[in-house]
């Protein structure tokens, strides 16, 4: 991921995350999802569990790290877009969202965390 622009290392940061969670079993259901203004960038099935992913990569040096960058308003963003895409796909089942850090060090070695549920207790019984 070194030596690319910001676009490009969003990206392969994406695709890590993708395989990392496959990685996991989890399987992909869409990628870069669409639903009127927000975008979901990894849709997956845990299990019996849909999840939501947000992928944040970041370099370090950055002023926050990578899961920081996910703040009260883009949080109330994923859940409303999540919604969206729950209520078209018609899934009746328990669904969260989840955040991915992808982060790159100095040497290029990345490290890759995954924060569960991280909406848990924010927007009450929400959840399937």
């Amino acid at each position: 991921m070194n030596g690319q622009g910001r676009r490009e290392f969003g990206d392969s940061g994406e695709a890590i995350a993708a395989r990392y969670v496959e990685g996991l079993g989890w399987r992909i259901l869409g990628r870069n999802v669409r639903m009127g203004k927000g975008e979901l960038d990894i849709t997956a099935m845990d299990g019996d569990d849909l999840v939501v992913l947000e992928v944040r990569a970041r370099r370090v040096g950055k002023l926050m790290p990578a899961e920081a960058s996910v703040g009260p308003l883009k949080l109330r963003t994923l859940i409303k877009t999540a919604r969206k895409y729950v209520e078209k796909i018609s899934f009746d089942g328990c669904w969260r969202i989840d955040v991915i850090a992808v982060t790159e060090d100095e040497s290029g070695n990345i490290r890759i965390e995954l924060f569960r549920d991280v909406t848990m207790g924010l927007d009450g019984p929400f959840m399937g």
